[in-house]
């Protein structure tokens, strides 16, 4: 038996929607493995003859090995394919193919891919239970997802989840942005995935930052151990403001903007009071108009 027929049954239909005895042709929208498989088992049974199921796995087949070597490609990153070819233990043209969406791997070689490229094996292959979408990139996720060479951090519509839920829950995240994960881990020197996105809440930030700039949290970072720009609530209200500890757990809140006069919060680290930091702004990037 050829060695892609591990994967010839695995995603035979992820991108079939409807068949006839006439044609078979792969649609967008690529359906979850399990039930593609399903309903691919059902419909071939119903084809007239050998030929027509050998054509419909085909077409299948086809579409299938392009989605993953897409999903392949993006999970290798900026690593040379020299340098990943090397150590999954193939030629680079290997690796070139599989990309190309001209070849499948093996499942020695799929298991290599995924430790070598750092992500789940379900990923690559597109399982509905991965944290990959079928077009390449992750699903939504309330934190950061880490796939090979990138860091994805969800960006959060703040007008729908503000107050004490701010930047928790799936539903409110609006994208997935893409960092090199080399700056998140070495040049902001964070080490976890609980980041979150959101625009610019008011106008306090000016003229440093304005609404409709983007600024990315790190959630961890809130009981304001040193100086900086947070994201804060007071009374339900999401703030960006600067904060500054001052003795006797009094906290200093001020704004760039002179219009918003400073003010000071003692016993700030009250669990019951309805006031919280909710993380320290650690990239921001402007809109010009």
């Amino acid at each position: 038996m050829p060695r892609l027929a591990l994967f010839q049954f695995v995603w035979l239909a992820s991108k079939i929607v409807g068949m006839n005895t006439d044609s078979v042709a792969p649609k967008g929208g690529a359906l979850p493995v399990e039930e593609s498989s399903a309903r691919y088992l059902e419909q071939a049974a119903g084809l007239g003859t050998g030929s027509e199921v050998k054509n419909a796995r085909k077409d299948i087949r086809a579409a299938y090995m392009k989605d993953f070597g897409m999903r392949a490609r993006m999970a290798r990153g900026v690593m040379d394919v020299a340098d990943a070819a090397a150590k999954i233990g193939v030629h680079r043209n290997t690796v070139w193919n599989i990309e190309r969406g001209e070849t499948l791997p093996d499942a020695f070689e799929l298991q290599l891919m995924a430790q070598v490229y750092r992500v789940p094996v379900d990923v690559l292959l597109g399982a509905a239970g991965g944290r990959q979408s079928p077009i390449g990139g992750p699903v939504k996720s309330a934190s950061a997802v880490e796939m090979g060479a990138y860091i994805y951090v969800p960006l959060f519509d703040v007008h729908v989840s503000a107050g004490p839920g701010a930047f928790q829950g799936v539903e409110h995240v609006t994208a997935m942005r893409p960092f090199d994960a080399g700056f998140i881990r070495a040049e902001l020197n964070i080490s976890h995935n609980e980041l979150a996105m959101c625009g610019v809440i008011g106008s306090s930030a000016l003229p440093d930052l304005k609404p409709k700039d983007t600024i990315m949290l790190d959630l961890r970072d809130h009981a304001v151990m040193s100086e900086g720009l947070h994201v804060v609530r007071l009374d339900d209200a999401l703030m960006l403001k600067k904060l500054q500890r001052l003795p006797g757990k009094v906290l200093r809140v001020s704004s760039a903007n002179d219009s918003y006069p400073p003010f000071e919060i003692s016993g700030f680290e009250d669990s019951q009071r309805d006031f919280q930091v909710i993380g320290r702004v650690r990239w921001a990037g402007v809109t010009f108009h």
